[in-house]
């Protein structure tokens, strides 16, 4: 399985007026996904499943990513994209869909950093700026009840909005701590 790994785009501020799960994406944030998914497009095939945190601001970076870029256009919203969604259910959920072959993750910091690190079998998590993607390659063993990783998975690239694609895992998180 390709798994594209996509922090929501740029977000209005916090403010008191404004519940968390309704900040929603700025004209820059909406830009930069625009931009962010017509390279995804670009550097490999398209994800046939988008699975999405339920809030504003992920839900709309997800329709922006099923309109530039999914294949089937297809969109779940997952409880556990949520900000404080447990990562090894998370993972499970992801293992789960393994039929899809090339499935769209999208959400929030600290989580999908955390979830790059924990795939990738480091020993501590990556930041991922916001409106950026990772792509990885999951092996995965499809024993139907409990499906898992047979090895850990392998860094394809990463897009940040504004930056040249980044191939190698160790440019990519430079300065974080990766192994």
């Amino acid at each position: 399985m390709i798994l594209y790994v996509l922090r929501h785009g740029e977000a209005v501020e916090r403010s008191d007026g404004l519940n968390e799960e309704w900040r929603y994406l700025t004209e820059q944030g909406r830009a930069d996904i625009n931009k962010v998914m017509e390279r995804v497009a670009e550097h490999g095939h398209k994800p046939r499943l988008i699975l999405s945190s339920p809030l504003v601001r992920a839900v709309q970076t997800a329709e922006i990513a099923a309109g530039r870029a999914c294949r089937k256009n297809r969109t779940l919203m997952v409880e556990q994209l949520q900000p404080d969604g447990d990562r090894d259910e998370l993972t499970r959920y992801i293992l789960q869909q393994s039929d899809a072959k090339r499935v769209m993750i999208v959400g929030h910091e600290p989580q999908l950093g955390s979830l790059v690190a924990a795939l990738l079998d480091s020993h501590a998590p990556v930041a991922l700026k916001k409106g950026s993607c990772v792509a990885l390659e999951l092996d995965i063993d499809t024993d139907e009840t409990n499906p898992a990783l047979e090895k850990p998975a392998t860094f394809l690239w990463y897009i940040v909005p504004g930056k040249k694609i980044m191939k190698s895992l160790k440019k990519a998180f430079s300065g974080q701590h990766t192994g």
